[in-house]
């Protein structure tokens, strides 16, 4: 990557990092903003300083939310992607969260789009204990020495396309624990919301150009493909991930 397409996507990273100051300040009013740095080719997007974001109820703080994203162009050098993002919701000042959203572009050996649930459940336990070792995950919990976690667990959120954003998580908080919010703070939420599943949308027509044509087509459009350029595959690798 040379030093321009850096620069370009610390551009386009900028301008990211501006909507997620927007969305916690929907909630927040006073938090930090979050700022693009290169870092190694990549830019990490992060709240400066990374306190995170203070969440009250009834006017007293309850819970700290804590985000941070690593970007990337995507497969080809147009879009910025996000390669891994984590979200995390802690009790006050706890060093261990109550839960947490995790993202990884190029996972593997896990869904790419997971919920660790950081808590305490018997049964849970006792059945992780047991479970089988014919998977990867599988057979390292069988080569450990440690009783299994509730937040081992990765719960899959949806994989590459269709994920929760943090604006998902933040509307959660505010549904579920209370969390206090101005007048139009939802509003706010659903509005950047919206322009996410967009670009998403837009990211899963060119995951199935095909199918996208198809649906385009039974809704009255003349969809044509332009023979001067190579015909675009399905990217398979996206569609099947878990």
């Amino acid at each position: 990557m040379t030093d321009g397409d850096v620069e370009a996507l610390h551009a386009e990273a900028e301008e990211f990092a501006a909507i997620l100051t927007r969305t916690v300040r929907a909630v927040a009013p006073g938090s930090d903003p979050f700022i693009a740095t290169i870092l190694d080719e990549r830019v990490r997007v992060v709240q400066k300083p990374g306190e995170g974001v203070s969440l009250d109820v009834d006017g007293v703080p309850l819970l700290t939310l804590k985000a941070n994203f690593g970007c990337c162009w995507d497969d080809h050098a147009r879009f910025l992607s996000v390669e891994r993002s984590r979200i995390a919701v802690f009790a006050g000042s706890a060093s261990q969260p109550l839960f947490r959203y995790e993202y990884e572009r190029s996972a593997t050996s896990v869904p790419a789009a997971h919920l660790h649930v950081h808590a305490h459940r018997d049964a849970l336990t006792f059945a992780l204990s047991r479970a089988g070792s014919s998977t990867r995950r599988g057979s390292r919990r069988a080569e450990g020495h440690s009783v299994p976690a509730v937040q081992d667990v990765h719960f899959p959120l949806g994989g590459h396309r269709f994920r929760p954003a943090l604006e998902d998580v933040l509307e959660m908080l505010v549904d579920e624990f209370g969390v206090d919010q101005l007048e139009g703070s939802l509003a706010e939420l659903r509005d950047v919301r919206a322009q996410w599943r967009r670009i998403q949308t837009r990211a899963a027509v060119r995951d199935a150009p095909r199918d996208a044509a198809d649906s385009l087509r039974a809704l009255g459009y003349t969809i044509t493909w332009d023979h001067d350029v190579l015909e675009p595959a399905d990217r398979l690798d996206r569609l099947e991930a878990l």
